[in-house]
């Protein structure tokens, strides 16, 4: 677990804006809609990068970051690759996020 959290606190030093990857290749994920887990809502720093690891790798999903730029925290979420914007927004919707992640676009979709 280590090596994998080391690992991708250099990937979000490195993309302050945002990343997404799988675990536990850290291959990027380049397209579909992201939305995240509410398990893992509000995970800061390693020790909320650690359970965001945790969450994924159980749950076979990926991990992504981004710097919120109104508090400066940077977020962890264990997140869902969705094919279908409406199947990734129906998720987050039960997932209470405020918004999901274009990849293709890369834009955000406000819910």
């Amino acid at each position: 677990m280590t090596h994998l959290v080391d690992a991708i606190l250099a990937i979000a030093k490195q993309s302050p804006e945002g990343f997404t990857v799988e675990v536990p290749s850290l291959q990027p994920v380049t397209g579909g809609f992201i939305s995240a887990c509410q398990e893992t809502q509000n995970c800061f720093g390693r020790s909320g990068l650690e359970k965001v690891i945790s969450h994924a790798l159980e749950h076979g999903k990926v991990v992504g970051g981004w710097q919120n730029t109104e508090n400066r925290k940077y977020y962890f979420d264990s997140s869902v690759v969705f094919a279908d914007r409406d199947a990734a927004i129906e998720f987050g919707r039960k997932n209470k996020q405020i918004a999901i992640f274009d990849l293709d676009s890369l834009t955000e979709i406000r819910l």
